[in-house]
Parts: C-alpha cells; sequence; structure tokens
C-alpha cells in the first residue's frame, strides 16, 4: 500500500510539472500546424521574446531555486526561504528587464516557474533534499544542452537577441518544450521514485547500524 501510495505522489508531482511545458511546446506548435496562425495573440516576435528569456530562465534557474533545497520543518522559516527564493527570481527579473523590457521580465519569472518543475516549486519539501537536489541540477543540465543543442542545428547566430526576427524560432520553442515535456514525463517518474526508495533504504540501514552500535557500546 506505501508503495502504491508513493508511486501516485510521484505521478502526480511530475505530471504537475509537465503540464505548464506542455502548454508552452502547443502555444509555439500551433502557428506550425495552422499556416503561421499565432495562439493566444502572440506573433513570432513574442515567441522569440520567450525563447531569448528562456536561455537567462536556464542559465540562472539553478542558482535561484537552490534557497528551496534547504530542508526546513518551521512553517514560519519557509516562509522566509520562498520569500529569498522570490527575491533573487525579483533581481534576475530585474536584469531581464534591462535586455526586454516589461515583456521580458515577465517572461523570464514565468519561465523559471515553467523550466524548474512548475507549481510543484511550492511543495517543494514532498521529497527528500538528496532528490530535490539532483532533480533541480538534472533540470538545469538537460535544458542548457537542450538548448544548446538546437541552436547548432538550426545554425541559429550567437546573438540570441536576433533570433526572434528568424522563422526558426517558432520550431526552435516547439521542439525544445517538447523535449522537456518528454524528459518531465518519462524519465522523471521513474528516477524519482527510485531516489526516493533508495534514500529510504539508506535510512532504514543506517538506522540499524545506529542501534547495533548502541547495543555493543551498552
Amino acid at each position: 500500500m506505501e508503495k502504491t501510495l508513493q508511486r501516485k505522489q510521484v505521478m502526480a508531482y511530475c505530471l504537475a510539472a509537465a503540464s505548464p511545458l506542455l502548454l508552452m511546446a502547443i502555444i509555439f506548435n500551433f502557428s506550425l500546424v495552422f499556416n503561421s496562425n499565432y495562439i493566444f495573440g502572440t506573433n513570432q516576435q513574442v515567441l522569440g521574446y520567450i525563447i531569448q528569456a528562456e536561455f537567462l530562465a536556464v542559465a540562472s534557474g539553478v542558482l535561484i531555486v537552490l534557497p528551496l533545497l534547504i530542508p526546513i520543518s518551521n512553517i514560519f522559516v519557509r516562509i522566509f526561504r520562498f520569500l529569498l527564493f522570490a527575491a533573487v527570481v525579483v533581481i534576475f527579473a530585474w536584469l531581464s528587464y534591462d535586455i526586454d523590457g516589461i515583456e521580458g521580465m515577465l517572461f523570464y519569472a514565468l519561465l523559471v516557474f515553467i523550466t524548474f518543475g512548475g507549481g510543484t516549486l511550492f511543495i517543494f519539501d514532498t521529497f527528500t533534499t538528496q532528490t530535490r537536489a539532483f532533480l533541480t541540477l538534472l533540470r538545469w543540465s538537460i535544458g542548457i544542452f537542450l538548448y544548446v543543442s538546437l541552436q547548432l542545428t538550426f545554425n541559429l547566430d550567437s546573438d540570441i537577441a536576433t533570433w526572434k526576427d528568424t522563422s526558426e524560432v517558432v520550431l526552435f520553442g516547439a521542439m525544445f518544450f517538447y523535449l522537456l515535456f518528454l524528459f518531465e514525463l518519462i524519465t522523471y517518474p521513474a528516477l524519482t521514485y527510485y531516489l526516493e526508495k533508495k534514500n529510504t533504504e539508506d535510512m532504514f540501514i543506517s538506522e540499524k547500524i545506529a542501534k547495533v552500535q548502541e547495543k555493543q557500546l551498552n
């Protein structure tokens, strides 16, 4: 029963993290399917701004979520920890404002949440510190790898600011967010469950060893 509950919990976590990525992929994919018609009032320039902001979100995101990796049980300290996280987000968002104006700032703040697990950042203490740290670093590594790989694949200029003037940015965004979605939905559930199970087993063994040592001392 405990294992079944844990599996359901892990799957719910990963689905919550994957859903925003799927939505972003659909927004980009819409214009590819419907002959350059754009969804939600977007256009090529807006999608270009999103991809530009995504680079900063991926590159800086691992620094931003570090406060959330600190294990804390006190509710007031946890609130302070989240406020610290929000403050760091605001600092980087202000940097994006200098680069792309208000659109870049809003896109950046949104993309940090989406790229690093969506709304699940609010329930980060559900899993152990080791699991959270590993998944955060993995999301960061995969995000950087996919971004650079797709840039090379589409032979895009090193100056990201010029991408919004190219039609390739739409296909780039669709592929990027679809790939992140697939990793979140297919790879992370099994990996998260394995890490949580391993941590539980390690804690059980450590407790047994500690009890044996205590008996020997007595």
